[in-house]
């Protein structure tokens, strides 16, 4: 059984060098320092050589080039450490010139490329949110590998293009994470910024502070020489103008006071930048927005837009859903909205945040306008002063719990129905100082909306209800669904980094440490 296994290892070994595909008297990879490099798909590989002899499919600068931008990625993002060893040994045979070594390494990774783009829209979430690629990815199908390996030359480019979707394509942040990778080691290294500083005080480390928003992309050359011209001892407002739009530009409060957040963020290294651009490109495969209608939830910027026809027609703050209850990752679509809902009480809600009150004060269900129920959708209302409280426990009660319609109801006045399977949609909310907060991941999941009047007035004009119609259902004390004409896809989506409409490039903390921050240096 060895020997049948040694037989073919060597037959293959033999085949690669009757093709030039390898120096006969020793590997390649072992020729340029790379011994732990294996082959991922050696004997598709085989088979596909063998189909065309020539095997020269990377003789054209522009292919090289093509694939070498789309998997850079992947690499710059460090969700493949198998990727980041190949894109390596690929620039340096291509700055040696071995074009032998680079056919090799170019198909195989190709073919674990494509494999990853098969796969991305039902793995995207494993992959791109604190995970990394499997190496062991798979092979990829015969239909994707065969319009590369046997295209006419002139069809290849068009069919490594086609592997990036247009939309990822031609975003901005992909333009600008190019032309910044291709320009970072003009970023010089500099020393973290670490003192507090305001306006009109004397400031220290201003050599650091400049270098940390040069870095940034916040200043240019030029500017930065102006402001190292002004007064060396203060903070001048010229500078707090540069640092407010930082902080605008990081989601930071903007009144120009450089704290610890402002700190975190001035201190971020270029690579590091240059990284979680990399993971959000990425990201924007998996969500198609391209509908007619749509209402997107951008976790952590705690926002919630809605585009008609292309446009933006209504923004609002939203709080989501805290660490340890995440508002996750789905599509639904927005088909109803309830005025004065009731709110039916989850489980896990009730036995943790409501029950350990109510269990010491015997005077929370009624305060809070709360029933006890059989169930959920029970006409009956259990008496209180009937239950053995003294038998009682968060974990052994075995009721529900309905809160009553009102201001004072934890959905406020307007649910927005998304049916879904994590039972998640938009609401109102009575707690509206919320909202002033920096940061806003407060819920158990769901997503409260600041403006959810101005919304639920919007979509019923939409609908074609008159203003009218929308006081008299507001109005009613009684619950009311009213559906609405055309059902509206909703997203939710985690972007920490995007480009503006106006070209700023906007970043995000990472509230859930989908992005893990490291060290990653790049090639």
């Amino acid at each position: 059984m060895m020997k049948n296994h040694l037989l073919k290892f060597l037959l293959s070994i033999t085949i690669f060098c009757l093709l030039g595909f390898i120096p006969a008297s020793s590997s390649a990879l072992e020729s340029h320092n790379a011994t732990d490099l294996q082959l991922k798909y050696p004997a598709l590989l085989e088979s596909i050589y063998q189909n065309h002899p020539d095997h020269r499919f990377w003789q054209e600068e522009s292919l090289r080039d093509e694939f070498e931008k789309q998997i850079l990625l992947l690499v710059a993002a460090g969700i493949s450490d198998d990727l980041s060893a190949y894109y390596q040994a690929l620039k340096k045979a291509s700055g040696e010139h071995d074009w032998q070594l680079y056919e090799r390494l170019a198909s195989d990774s190709l073919l674990f490329y494509i494999s990853y783009t098969e796969q991305i829209s039902s793995k995207g979430t494993l992959w791109l949110f604190a995970g990394k690629i499997d190496n062991n990815i798979g092979v990829p199908s015969k239909k994707s590998t065969d319009p590369f390996f046997n295209a006419p030359s002139q069809d290849r480019l068009q069919y490594l293009q086609s592997l990036l979707p247009a939309a990822t394509r031609h975003s901005r942040l992909y333009h600008y994470f190019l032309s910044s990778y291709l320009t970072r080691h003009n970023k010089l290294s500099s020393a973290k910024f670490t003192v507090f500083a305001k306006q009109g005080e004397k400031l220290q480390q201003k050599d650091q502070l400049l270098a940390r928003l040069q870095i940034s992309g916040e200043i240019s050359d030029e500017m930065k020489q102006y402001l190292e011209a002004q007064d060396r001892d203060r903070y001048s407002e010229e500078l707090q103008d540069v640092v407010q739009h930082f902080q605008a530009r990081h989601g930071l409060i903007v009144d120009g006071i450089i704290g610890k957040n402002t700190q975190y963020w001035l201190n971020i290294s270029h690579d590091e930048r240059l990284r979680l651009m990399a993971l959000n490109i990425l990201r924007l495969q998996l969500w198609v927005l391209n509908k007619p209608r749509m209402i997107l939830v951008n976790i952590p910027d705690y926002s919630m837009e809605y585009w008609e026809s292309g446009q933006k027609t209504f923004t609002s703050k939203v709080i989501v859903g805290r660490v340890e209850r995440k508002t996750p990752l789905f599509s639904s679509r927005l088909d109803s909205i309830v005025f004065n809902p009731s709110w039916y009480v989850p489980t896990t809600i009730m036995r943790k945040d409501i029950l350990p009150y109510a269990l010491i004060d015997q005077d929370f269900f009624e305060q809070n306008n709360y029933e006890i129920v059989p169930t959920w959708r029970s006409e009956e209302v259990i008496n209180e002063d009937e239950i053995e409280w003294t038998t009682i426990t968060a974990e052994s009660f075995p009721y529900k719990l309905r809160q009553k319609p009102g201001k004072t109801n934890a959905l406020g006045l307007y649910k927005f129905n998304t049916p879904n399977k994590n039972a998640i949609y938009l609401h109102d909310t009575p707690a509206k100082q919320l909202f002033d907060r920096q940061y806003r991941a407060y819920s158990s999941g769901c997503i409260r909306v600041q403006d959810a009047d101005k919304f639920a007035q919007l979509l019923m004009e939409k609908s074609g209800f008159s203003e009218e119609e929308y006081q008299l259902h507001l109005q009613q004390e009684k619950t009311k669904v009213v559906s609405l004409k055309k059902k509206i896809t909703v997203y939710t989506i985690y972007q920490t980094v995007w480009v503006d409409q106006l070209g700023f490039t906007q970043f995000r903390k990472d509230i859930y440490d989908y992005d893990k921050l490291s060290e990653l240096k790049l090639p």
